[in-house]
Parts: structure tokens; C-alpha cells; sequence
């Protein structure tokens, strides 16, 4: 932009440069409006994915007690029950973010092939024509991926506490 205004100043031009958002006025607030409503989303969907897959890993330490509390009697330290619910979690995560990031690519690629038609005259305004094309980035794919692996595995951080502080004779007299 600083080069360009150089250009028109030494041209004698009395022009202004300004970006996309700033020349398309209330339409580039409310770009930035849909954005903060999306991130939002987003950010609500991955706190209720958190929540839920703490709650299945604290479901599934305590139906492993007694299994856990072997472990500790034969002389497993706390450092491997702990390891364990992770890699555990790590592999889940893993293979859960790998479908959906495939079914998620499969989904946006045929979306841009074909395109997703507009209902209505707003939806023409805000696709900016009758139809929409996504596109995917490799970034994007990676970082919802990294994403999706680092809420699987905070969410795992409680159960594995739980499981840690199990004690044999306790896990041994659950089943009693």
C-alpha cells in the first residue's frame, strides 16, 4: 500500500489506498461482525468437545479400577497409569482427527466442485453470487488437527488424576 501511494503521489494522482474492509464500509464490519460470531461457535463447539471427552475417560477410569489398582499392586508407579490414559487418548485423538479431517476435506472439495447455491438475496449479497465455492487450505487442516489433538489430550489431564491416585487396596475391595 506504502508503495502504491508513492507511485500516485509521484503520478500527481490525488487517489487514496485503502484496504477491502475499509473501502466496502458497514459490509466489512459486518464481515468482521460474522467472524467474531464464527470464532465464537468454534470456540463453544471445542468446550463442549472437551467436556465430553472428559467425562467419557473419567466414565472409563472408573470401570477400570480394579484393572488400575492390579496395576498399582504389582508395582506400576503413577508416572505409568498417567502415561498410559494419555497415549491412550493420544490415540483416539489421532484416529478421530484423522477421519474427520478426511471427511471434513471430502466434504469442502465436493462443496467447491459443485458449490453450494444461495437461498436468497442475502445469501447471493453475502456469497457474493448465486453460488459459493469453498476451497481448503493445508493450513487450515492442520491447525484443526492440532487443535482437535490438544483438547483430546487437556481433556485427559483429570481422568489420568483420578486414575493416578487410585490405591490397590481400594480398586481390590470395589469389586468386593
Amino acid at each position: 500500500m506504502a508503495l502504491a501511494e508513492a507511485a500516485l503521489a509521484k503520478a500527481g494522482l490525488d487517489l487514496r489506498i485503502v484496504d477491502w474492509q475499509t473501502a466496502a464500509g458497514m459490509v466489512g464490519q459486518f464481515i468482521w461482525l460474522i467472524r467474531f460470531v464464527l470464532y465464537l461457535a468454534i470456540g463453544i463447539i471445542f468446550t463442549v468437545a472437551l467436556v465430553i471427552i472428559n467425562n467419557s475417560m473419567v466414565m472409563a477410569t472408573m470401570e477400570r479400577v480394579t484393572e488400575i489398582g492390579t496395576m498399582r499392586a504389582i508395582g506400576a508407579p503413577k508416572a505409568t497409569i498417567v502415561s498410559m490414559f494419555h497415549l491412550e487418548t493420544l490415540v483416539l485423538g489421532l484416529l478421530s482427527g484423522s477421519i474427520g479431517a478426511i471427511t471434513a476435506a471430502a466434504a469442502i472439495g465436493l462443496g467447491g466442485s459443485i458449490g453450494i447455491p444461495a437461498s436468497g438475496d442475502v445469501m447471493i449479497f453475502l456469497f457474493g453470487g448465486p453460488r459459493l465455492y469453498p476451497s481448503l487450505a493445508p493450513s487450515n487442516v492442520i491447525v484443526g488437527f492440532a487443535v482437535i489433538l490438544a483438547i483430546t489430550l487437556v481433556s485427559t489431564f483429570y481422568p489420568s488424576a483420578i486414575a493416578a491416585r487410585i490405591r490397590p487396596a481400594t480398586a481390590m475391595r470395589a469389586k468386593e
